[in-house]
């Protein structure tokens, strides 16, 4: 098993501003021992941690991220989702700065490539791959839309498992996963079928499944098998998080 059975959806997303460090403390507190997240860059390739290619979504900013240079971007506020109690928002966490906290917390990471643009694919990762040099030993997968990205991160961190990312399973999913090596499947909760998940775990895959906040979703999927779901809201999932396992770094099975 890669991961666990839960993971905090960007943090603690349906509790706190997203991809924010409050966002991963948060998760912590509330059981979680892996977290996804989204790195992009901004125009002078600084790797931060944001979801959207816009700002006017999910902060107190306008425009596209990539036009803005990250001393304009520092004093940001990422926006509290709707219906969270505390409505403060959050400053920008820069990649390097959320490393630092999942270390130091104890967590693990599947670490999304995000970029702006597809032009922008390889040159995220490779900041991106600077940056996680700095923590070796941190529990980490890499998962992408991208198979341009998969293979150069299996080229420039070849110890460290990908995770092929799609809405749907292509038909020829499993040929992709084995040029790509990769060792996970991540699908829509939208689009699975119940007989893709004896497939791919067939084919000695991990599947799991984003994004999935409720308990009867939840439980529907891990009755198919699925190996974890992300979510919004790890609070509803917190006695089933107390009993999963987590791994040694780099994913490699205990």
């Amino acid at each position: 098993m890669l991961m666990s059975a839960i993971i905090g959806h960007r943090g603690a997303r349906g509790l706190a501003p997203e991809n924010t460090l409050k966002s991963i403390e948060l998760a912590a507190e509330l059981g979680v021992r892996w977290v996804e997240l989204d790195v992009m860059l901004t125009r002078d390739q600084v790797p931060i941690l944001f979801h959207d290619a816009w700002l006017n979504k999910l902060s107190n900013g306008r425009g596209q991220v990539e036009k803005f240079d990250f001393n304009a971007l520092e004093h940001l506020r990422v926006l509290a989702p709707r219906g969270a109690k505390d409505r403060s928002s959050q400053p920008l966490a820069t990649l390097a700065s959320g490393l630092r906290l999942i270390q130091e917390l104890g967590l693990g990471l599947n670490l999304e490539i995000k970029p702006t643009c597809a032009e922008k694919d390889l040159i995220t990762l490779q900041l991106a791959v600077q940056e996680l040099r700095a923590f070796p030993g941190l529990p980490l997968v890499i998962s992408s839309f991208s198979d341009q990205v998969l293979a150069e991160a299996q080229r420039l961190l070849p110890d460290v498992p990908r995770a092929c990312l799609w809405e749907e399973l292509p038909d020829n999913w499993h040929l992709q996963a084995r040029a790509l090596g990769a060792r996970s499947i991540h699908l829509s909760s939208l689009y699975l079928k119940h007989r893709e998940v004896a497939e791919i775990k067939g084919l000695g895959r991990e599947l799991y499944v984003y994004t999935v906040n409720t308990k009867k979703q939840a439980e529907k999927f891990f009755s198919w098998g699925v190996t974890g779901i992300f979510t919004d809201y790890p609070q509803r999932f917190q006695a089933l998080s107390a009993t999963t396992q987590y791994h040694t770094p780099f994913g490699e099975p205990v």
